[in-house]
């Protein structure tokens, strides 16, 4: 199957009418995942034990939206493996977004049909812009407002790279064109958050440091680059851990031997017209899930209606 054949058959199942909401028994809230899988969850010697592995975690999680990062080789023979993901989940898989530039890392959006309408997508939002790409989707989640949902994987190069990708996203945190839009970004954003501690960068390689920090005016290493998501803050997005006072917890920095540090990469950031409702925000950090890929599952459950705090 051809990438336009795909596409074509996945928008024809996705976009249509809003759902007729089919609440769950204990809650009415959206639940929204993130979760870089690292090489398609496919090992070096070939193994899919770990891809097994995360369909079954995933499947625990009763999610209505999931984004993926990092599905390389999900494109051969006609996207089996997405195919066979969004199965198991009872879910349905929105057209990936195929990254040119970044290794064939691709990314994509699943959605839990009966609680999730899809009233329009755009699988390359920015053209080509970004090292790994933007999606964007309109969603209807239950019986809440319209949500549009943003998903990325944002350059790991470095600083500059990162700060030149936020700029596209900083018209989402508000208003547009005189129109309140609810946005939610979800994805591997390879940044700390905003107020987190800063890590010991000296304790990995300095070639690796790169990606990471500044670059001081003598040369060295600094503090860590947190331009790309001081922009995204001071334009209006938010991190749920901050907005629930919660520690922010490790996604990263406990799988390589060269990078045992721990910090944040794999973020979900809302804007300012869903502040009031976010309900938890959790990282998914067991002795499962890190067994599973070097970035641990983020996420985060919207209220349909105003959380008092």
């Amino acid at each position: 199957m051809t990438d336009s054949s795909l596409e074509a058959r996945l928008l024809t199942d996705a976009c249509g009418a809003r759902p007729q909401a089919v609440p769950r028994l204990d809650d009415d809230t959206a639940r929204l995942v993130t979760f870089n899988v690292l090489t398609g969850g496919i090992d070096a010697d070939g193994s899919e034990q770990r891809r097994i592995g995360q369909i079954e975690f995933l499947r625990t999680l009763d999610a209505d939206v999931i984004a993926l990062q990092e599905l390389r080789g999900w494109e051969a023979g006609g996207w089996w493996r997405l195919w066979e993901v969004a199965n198991a989940l009872r879910m349905v898989p929105l057209p990936p977004v195929l990254s040119q530039r970044g290794r064939g890392n691709h990314l994509a959006l699943l959605y839990r049909r009966g609680t999730v309408g899809v009233r329009d997508y755009e699988p390359d939002a920015v053209r080509g812009a970004f090292y790994h790409g933007l999606g964007r989707a309109r969603l209807y989640i239950m019986d809440q407002p319209a949500l549009t949902v943003l998903i990325t994987h944002l350059s790991f190069l470095g600083g500059d790279e990162r700060l030149a990708e936020a700029r596209w996203l900083t018209g989402y945190a508000d208003t547009y064109e005189g129109t309140a839009q609810r946005v939610a970004l979800l994805g591997d954003l390879n940044t700390i958050g905003l107020n987190d501690p800063e890590p010991d960068w000296s304790r990995i390689p300095a070639n690796l440091r790169s990606r990471h920090c500044h670059l001081t005016p003598h040369g060295t290493f600094g503090a860590t680059d947190r331009r790309a998501i001081q922009l995204l803050s001071e334009a209006g997005w938010r991190d749920p851990f901050d907005l629930l006072s919660l520690e922010p917890h490790r996604t990263a920095g406990y799988w390589s031997p060269d990078e045992l540090l721990d910090h944040r990469s794999d973020l979900i950031l809302v804007n300012q017209h869903l502040t009031g409702h976010v309900a938890e925000a959790v990282v998914h950090d067991t002795d499962q899930t890190r067994k599973l890929s070097d970035h641990l599952p983020v996420e985060v459950r919207l209220s349909a209606r105003p959380v008092i705090r």
